[in-house]
């Protein structure tokens, strides 16, 4: 009886061994999947599986960084950026109706635009480029759907939070990031950090040194989605711009997020169309820009995040 009992026993403690190997086996690959994923999520390379590309978590890898650290790890990426295309094969032959912001003397008037009376027919297939403010981080998922319609490719989004003009006029990261991917046509939105700014000549200096640099390519300046006047930080900009290359949003009823500063996902799309159409009619530096037909498109986009509060640049 003892024999059994003791075999008995031992049997119960190899079965505890073993589910003790088996739980701290488990966990082990439980961690070391997480840890993938983490670093996959702050590696600037993109991995396929059948056709599916695997989707990053929304990390900011310089919430961390100082300034010092930030720069290294900045020169790092641009370094190691692959430079691969997104082939995109998405097309449409219809432009639905949306709404378009239409300035009259000083009065913002709102008009359903059902027929434009131009629309763009170049069949260039553009590089594109988007950076500005924090509205940038919505918009660009907008962009990203009428470039993919379009077949044009969405190459780099850089999202400059808490930035102004000054950020990106002074800055020599905009000069590395544009001579990096190369775009064809750039989008640009700012602003909506400077409604109340007061130093108007100096933000004006600021941002003629940013148009020097974006010159060079057929480009969009976007005035921000302000809810409230401003002090005339949009005529600085407006003014400054070619006739066509500046899209005036003040006055425009956007619906607004939760926050009650930036535009709703609805809002951001409203914004979208409506410079897509004004771009078909009045853009100086017009591309094709009908409006998407589906309801998702993957967003392939390289994105950079900077907080101007770690960084800013000068």
């Amino acid at each position: 009886m003892d024999n059994n009992s003791d075999n008995k026993q031992n049997g119960i403690e190899q079965k505890n061994r073993k589910s003790g190997y088996m739980i701290f086996f488990a966990g082990c690959c439980f961690i070391f999947s997480i840890l993938l994923t983490y670093i996959y999520s702050y590696s600037p390379y993109t991995f396929s599986i059948a056709g599916y590309e695997l989707k990053k978590l929304n990390l900011n890898p310089y919430d961390s960084l100082n300034e010092n650290e930030f720069i290294a790890e900045l020169t790092d990426t641009l370094k190691h950026l692959p430079n691969d295309t997104i082939n995109l094969s998405n097309s449409a032959n219809v432009l639905i109706d949306s709404i378009n912001a239409i300035s009259k003397s000083s009065l913002d008037s709102f008009v359903v635009v059902h027929q434009p009376t131009s629309v763009c027919k170049d069949s260039t297939k553009h590089r594109v480029m988007i950076m500005g403010d924090s509205e940038c981080g919505g918009l660009c998922h907008q962009l990203n759907k009428y470039c993919a319609e379009n077949k044009h490719e969405l190459v780099a989004t850089v999202v400059w939070n808490s930035a102004t003009i000054y950020n990106f006029g002074y800055a020599d990261t905009i000069e590395k990031l544009l001579n990096k991917f190369n775009p064809t046509y750039v989008f640009f939105v700012v602003g909506l950090n400077e409604l109340h700014a007061k130093d108007l000549n100096k933000r004006k200096d600021a941002a003629v040194r940013l148009l020097s640099k974006i010159k060079r390519f057929p480009y969009t300046w976007i005035g921000p989605a302000n809810y409230m006047d401003d002090k005339g930080i949009n005529k600085v900009f407006e003014s400054i711009n070619d006739t066509g290359s500046f899209f005036l949003t003040k006055g425009m009823n956007l619906p607004k997020g939760t926050d009650g500063r930036h535009p709703s996902s609805e809002g951001y799309q409203l914004w979208m169309d409506s410079i897509a159409n004004w771009m078909n009619v009045k853009a100086k530096h017009k591309i094709a820009m009908l409006r998407p037909v589906k309801k998702y498109y993957p967003f392939k986009s390289r994105m950079l995040i900077f907080n101007a509060a770690k960084y800013r640049g000068y």
